[in-house]
């Protein structure tokens, strides 16, 4: 049962922009851990949105900059992520928060999208009180749903009232 915090200014993205962009996000993390798009899948994936105060966000120990940073938490089973995934992940999920934005992919807004990736044991995560609920996560991927690549971020983020149609 992977899920995604993300964690941005008051302010930054719009409601219905930062919903759009969770549902991508979600994509996105499926794909690279090669889960089957079915019903049981998708419902064991979760995520939060946390909005600080707008002096909330530092940079260089300090509130004052213009452009809001990004920080996207993705905690997931250990060992369901290579290498590549854990890269891939990195990247999609950087491209996917600056096109939310309306930000180009240069360095300079790059560096605002921070990325990491927490793996656990499963003795160290309970659900419901307990902590073999890793079997009902593994039995929702057994089912084979159909391949779905997903989309490009660009496509989904390019309209110019970012209502992000997905």
């Amino acid at each position: 049962m992977p899920w995604i915090n993300l964690t941005l200014r008051r302010g930054a993205l719009p409601k219905p922009v930062q919903h759009a962009m969770m549902a991508k996000l979600t994509e996105i993390l499926m794909w690279w851990e090669k889960v089957p798009d079915t019903p049981a899948a998708r419902k064991m994936m979760k995520g939060w949105v946390y909005e600080v105060a707008e002096d909330a966000d530092y940079n260089a120990g300090s509130p004052d900059h213009d452009k809001p940073f990004y920080f996207l938490e993705i905690r997931i089973p250990i060992n369901r992520l290579d290498l590549v995934a854990k890269q891939g992940l990195i990247r999609d999920f950087t491209r996917v928060v600056l096109e939310a934005e309306g930000s180009d992919n240069r360095p300079e807004n790059a560096r605002r999208v921070w990325v990491t990736i927490n793996e656990l044991k499963a003795e160290d995560w309970g659900i419901g009180g307990h902590t073999d609920w890793l079997r009902d996560y593994t039995s929702a991927l057994d089912a084979v749903g159909d391949y779905k690549a997903p989309t490009r971020a660009m496509d989904e983020f390019s309209s110019s009232s970012r209502s992000l149609d997905l």
